[in-house]
């Protein structure tokens, strides 16, 4: 399994009560996802983001917003899928 296909099955089940380019994830799923970005071919296009975020800028269309929120009570971790209408390079957000 690649990163992009792990995000492909987030991505194909609606969540109510959320935007259509957010997922809530679990721990579980913020951890494998962060490993499978890391081994991904282009997972230097990876950086740190503000409150502890992570973005990942892979070559493509979509780009993507990693948060880890550690507020108790609240969804514990959002995932945001940013596109564009042209394909990027690796390393460009846009």
């Amino acid at each position: 399994m690649t990163a992009h296909d792990l995000i492909d099955s987030i991505f194909s089940r609606p969540q109510q009560s959320v935007a259509g380019n957010i997922r809530y994830i679990s721990e579980d799923q913020r951890k494998f996802l962060t490993d499978l970005i890391g081994q991904d071919s282009e997972g230097g296009s990876v950086t740190r983001g503000a409150g502890g975020s992570l973005v990942w800028v892979p070559s493509g269309r979509h780009k993507y917003v990693l948060t880890e929120n550690v507020t108790i009570g609240r969804k514990p971790h959002t995932l945001m899928r940013l596109s564009n209408i042209i394909a990027s390079e690796t390393g460009r957000l846009f």
